[in-house]
């Protein structure tokens, strides 16, 4: 009798432990999976309204690790469809790099430094300041263009943008960035107004919403 209960409790043991070893084994290779994927980012923003018709805010966006920005949305209209613009209250997209009666906003790439011409029946804003030419350092620089029915962007050297934006454009980024599209630390500015908006920021590393 005692050596069957011997039995019965050696038998249980046994079985206990490779439980516990299959266990053990699920949770080592879910912590191995864990630990192949790489941490997302966490964004920080930091906003700042600049005066004016439309106001414009300053949106500083720094990300934990570096990521590639590949579309910026406002209110659900995606830098992926066209140039975002801004009618005052709302916004949408359009191919045009300018259109009467709204604020469009994109970047351009400069390849050297020199002067960014923008020309235009309405106002122009380069490089974070309203006026139609700045000097700039080589990288992305962001446009803002309102209410110009017509426009012509000239980049340092020379060289004019086409003023219809295509998904193949190279030196047109429907992407308003100031600072850049790859990095820890990205600037938008975007005009604003008729109430609060919703930003989405997609890129390579994750989504960063907020509100302007």
């Amino acid at each position: 009798m005692k050596s069957r209960a011997a039995i019965a409790q050696y038998e249980a043991t046994v079985v206990l432990v490779v439980v516990s070893l299959s266990l053990a084994s699920v949770v080592y290779s879910g912590l191995r999976r864990e630990a192949s994927i790489s941490p997302q980012p966490v964004f920080v923003n930091e906003e700042t309204t600049i005066g004016g018709s439309p106001a414009i805010e300053r949106v500083e966006v720094n990300a934990s690790s570096a990521t590639a920005i590949s579309s910026l949305s406002l209110d659900g209209a995606s830098s992926t469809t066209g140039v975002l613009d801004f009618d005052g209250s709302g916004y949408s997209t359009t191919t045009s790099l300018c259109a009467a009666g709204v604020t469009t906003f994109f970047s351009v790439l400069a390849a050297q430094p020199g002067l960014l011409q923008v020309s235009t029946s309405g106002r122009a804003w380069v490089a974070g300041t309203w006026g139609g030419a700045a000097n700039v350092s080589p990288g992305w620089q962001e446009v803002m263009i309102q209410g110009g029915a017509s426009c012509a962007v000239t980049l340092p050297g020379g060289q004019a943008i086409p003023a219809q934006w295509t998904s193949s454009s190279t030196h047109v980024s429907s992407i308003p960035g100031a600072s850049g599209l790859t990095g820890t630390s990205f600037i938008f500015y975007i005009p604003s107004g008729g109430g609060s908006h919703r930003l989405l920021i997609t890129s390579s590393g994750g989504f960063d919403d907020a509100s302007i």
